[in-house]
């Protein structure tokens, strides 16, 4: 579930962009503009996106914007499309270096209901993004990226599409240092396999990946088996395999696999794990910030091992 709009983003603070201007507005690099539909303290809708975009650009200097968030901006994509925006006024954000496409909570409209389409031409439109994240990735389509200067990729997603995890896979990204997909359920468009995720796993593919971020999975224990021996891992300075189906069985590769004593951050939040293996992770990898949360405790517990039908992403519709 997200249930709260994005309060920082890619090192700024989010300001609200709504319609509803409170106060002076910042300086336009100062803050990551965040344009969404404004909502009344009574519920009522006002201002929406599309007509925010426009108002965005009637009011701010968008020359000197660095960073954009862009909110629900409709049902239809066919009305409008934020894609579609964005190339056709590339040349007002000259200095546009993150963005991200899709800050929509739950209640607004559900992960795998968010329709993108095809993207490529954000990457043509605007080479210099240094930061790009979007969610929903049901019917979300883009050529390989190839980028000299993007440093982070993120996808979040309830189901991610076996031809998207491919394309991404694919990119050519010398500079990428942070890579973080929601791989998501089957029943939501996920078709993804743990194999889809092996050029990665190389370390051939993102020379300069730092971060890797393989989440909200169904084979987490598979990830998990191929990380325990993949030469990415040793030049990684975090690991995260949170909000998926992590079990004992993942957790055990990861401890009888190659050393992960240099991570500084292993994130395995919302596994599945016994209370005698997390005290294992905890006590095999004392310098690494562990994130542990809602790993144990959820019911499904049978015997020596969770039932699989117990198991579940933590998010998906």
């Amino acid at each position: 579930m997200i249930q709260e709009r994005l309060s920082t983003f890619a090192g700024l603070p989010v300001h609200t962009f709504d319609g509803e201007p409170d106060g002076p507005l910042p300086a336009p690099e100062d803050v990551a503009w965040g344009v969404y539909h404004h909502v009344a303290d009574n519920g009522v809708w006002g201002a929406e996106v599309p007509e925010n975009l426009d108002l965005f650009l009637e009011k701010v200097d968008t020359a000197r914007v660095t960073h954009l968030v862009i909110g629900f901006w409709g049902f239809d994509p066919e009305e409008f499309s934020p894609v579609g925006w964005l190339v056709d006024n590339a040349e007002r954000l000259p200095n546009l270096r993150a963005l991200f496409l899709g800050d929509i909570l739950d209640w607004d409209l559900h992960i795998s209901w968010i329709k993108n389409g095809d993207i490529s031409p954000l990457f043509e439109a605007y080479p210099d993004l240094e930061h790009f994240e979007i969610r929903g990735a049901s019917d979300l389509r883009f050529e390989p990226i190839r980028s000299e200067r993007l440093t982070v990729l993120r996808i979040e997603s309830g189901g991610l599409p076996a031809e998207v995890a491919r394309t991404v896979m694919a990119g050519d990204l010398p500079a990428l240092e942070h890579l973080d997909l929601w791989i998501g359920s089957e029943w939501y468009a996920g078709s993804s396999e743990a194999g889809d995720y092996a050029p990665v796993l190389t370390g051939e593919r993102f020379p300069s990946l730092k971060h890797l971020g393989l989440e909200n999975g169904p084979f987490q224990d598979e990830l998990a088996e191929a990380l325990a021996s993949a030469p990415v891992v040793p030049r990684l300075e975090s690991l995260s395999l949170a909000m998926g189906m992590l079990s004992d069985r993942g957790a055990e590769a990861l401890l009888a696999g190659q050393p992960l004593t240099h991570l500084r951050r292993l994130d395995l939040h919302h596994a599945f794990l016994s209370e005698p293996m997390v005290e294992r992770l905890k006590a095999a990898l004392p310098g690494v910030e562990l994130d542990l949360r809602d790993a144990v405790g959820k019911a499904g517990w049978v015997g020596d091992e969770w039932a699989a039908s117990a198991l579940y992403v933590a998010v998906s519709e």
